[in-house]
């Protein structure tokens, strides 16, 4: 039987769920999963301040905030890990050969289903609370701006889906996978190796030496990305440092 989340604020339309979430735990003591889903971000933001496109209502945007203080500053990427694989194993309930794309993209085939920006307020010596942001799409049909999206909608000849039960499916996988991470943390990062896009896979890349071919084969402690070039040579990457080259 499966726990069923109360702690849910839900509004119809803020600028931000993660910029609500971020001063709401500043200023108050939130327990953990405490999540704030709203119809329409008027300001939603992907990683680097990218923007998240979704039509008002169709999808879930939501922020959990959570408090992993156990979790050492140098190895705070296992978040990052472990919130990817809780979006990944629900997606891949109604969809099939779902992967993440490195650091924490959901996709389906080779399109985006889902967008991740944890944002961690720090302490000297741990992390005193995160905010996890997800868009995820569920029942969007058509995209005007996003490169290359899908949902869960458009996977499933267009089957209309009940958010608020996606919702709860998930929090309760994300409290599952995060108690790993104090627990089992090696089960997290190996299950994140076993559906990482592209992994062992031909591929272009760029870096800032140009373009190459190669295979990603590991994803680092400290989030780094590593691909094996043809000639053997490894490259670490920390985010943005790599681009992947669309076929």
């Amino acid at each position: 039987m499966h726990e069923r989340y109360n702690n849910i604020i839900e509004l119809k339309e803020i600028s931000s769920t993660n910029d609500y979430a971020m001063e709401l735990a500043r200023t108050e003591s939130v327990p953990d999963f405490t999540t704030i889903c709203t119809d329409f971000q008027s300001k939603g933001r992907g990683q680097l301040g990218n923007f998240w496109e979704s039509n008002r209502g169709e999808n879930l945007l939501f922020s959990v905030i959570v408090h992993p203080r156990e979790i050492a500053l140098k190895e705070q990427f296992i978040l990052s890990q472990c919130v990817a694989l809780s979006v990944r194993d629900i997606v891949a309930l109604f969809c099939e050969n779902v992967t993440v794309k490195w650091p924490n993209d959901i996709y389906v085939g080779n399109n985006k289903v889902a967008g991740i920006l944890i944002e961690n307020q720090l302490s000297q010596k741990h992390i005193e609370f995160s905010v996890i942001g997800i868009g995820l799409n569920v029942n969007q049909t058509t995209f005007t701006s996003a490169p290359n999206p899908t949902s869960l909608s458009l996977e499933n000849d267009k089957l209309h889906f009940d958010k608020e039960e996606v919702l709860q499916l998930f929090l309760n996988r994300l409290t599952e996978n995060y108690n790993l991470i104090c627990n089992n943390p090696e089960q997290i990062r190996t299950r994140y190796l076993d559906f990482l896009y592209l992994k062992n896979v031909p591929h272009i890349y760029s870096d800032a030496d140009g373009f190459f071919e190669g295979k990603i084969t590991n994803v680092e402690a400290d989030g780094r990305l590593v691909i094996t070039d043809t000639y053997g040579n490894e490259k670490k990457y920390y985010f943005k440092e790599v681009q992947y080259i669309l076929m």
